[in-house]
């Protein structure tokens, strides 16, 4: 008989898992967290005066976590963001405020993944899989017109419809009641470390996205486990 450990694949139990719960950005889109951190530089801004501004903008019940809940307008941010880089000496036009991570319709700076759909295809063929994605209003139709939501996941949950946003807890109890199942039964995987740690807290299993080929072999491994 097996180990407990040796049941495990990059620390998931495949046994475990019921179903799959994907992030958006950082996982079937690449280059979101990446673009934030390189658009101090494309203005020209030092790493770490724009270090500064990030911290204050994005960590810790920052602006952007209104956008993502929907407290807050895209353009509202745009405005506050051109002030930060204002008093830095920079000047910048609403377009680019607006753009700084890029958009979902840029398929340049946010590259869909063929292989993560291709996967979450499968996945789905033997269990239920959904998409748990802290996200903006203005956004909403340009990401749903890149995947066919229909055919990839059984539930979705977008922070700025339901105003909650990971890490808090009750968007992944949210999740939790879409799927009528316990955190235990769930996999949850994305690109940020502090949203999989408020998933763990509610006894989910957790996979983060920092190599392809990682989490590829894990849901293979989650699929063929539960054929049998």
């Amino acid at each position: 008989m097996k180990s407990e450990a040796a049941w495990q694949v990059h620390g998931i139990d495949p046994r475990r898992v019921r179903a799959v719960v994907f992030d958006l950005g950082g996982v079937f889109l690449k280059g979101t967290v990446d673009n934030v951190i390189r658009f101090g530089e494309s203005v020209g801004m030092t790493s770490e005066a724009w270090r500064v501004i990030r911290h204050e903008l994005f960590i810790d019940g920052g602006a952007w976590d209104e956008v993502e809940r929907g407290e807050m307008t895209l353009d509202t941010f745009a405005e506050i963001l051109s002030g930060f880089l204002a008093r830095q000496g920079i000047q910048i036009n609403m377009e680019r405020a607006r753009n700084f991570m890029g958009n979902p319709a840029d398929n340049i700076m946010m590259r869909l993944r063929p292989e993560i759909v291709e996967a979450c295809l499968t996945v789905r063929r033997v269990m239920p899989t959904a998409l748990l994605t802290n996200n903006i209003a203005e956004w909403r139709e340009q990401w749903r017109t890149r995947l066919d939501i229909p055919a990839l996941f059984n539930q979705v949950i977008d922070s700025s419809e339901v105003g909650l946003r990971k890490p808090e807890p009750g968007i992944y109890k949210l999740m939790e009641a879409a799927l009528n199942m316990p955190g235990e039964d769930l996999l949850f995987i994305d690109d940020l470390g502090v949203n999989l740690k408020g998933a763990r807290n509610l006894g989910w299993q957790t996979l983060k996205y920092d190599e392809t080929a990682k989490v590829l072999e894990v849901l293979s491994t989650v699929t063929s486990t539960a054929q049998g």
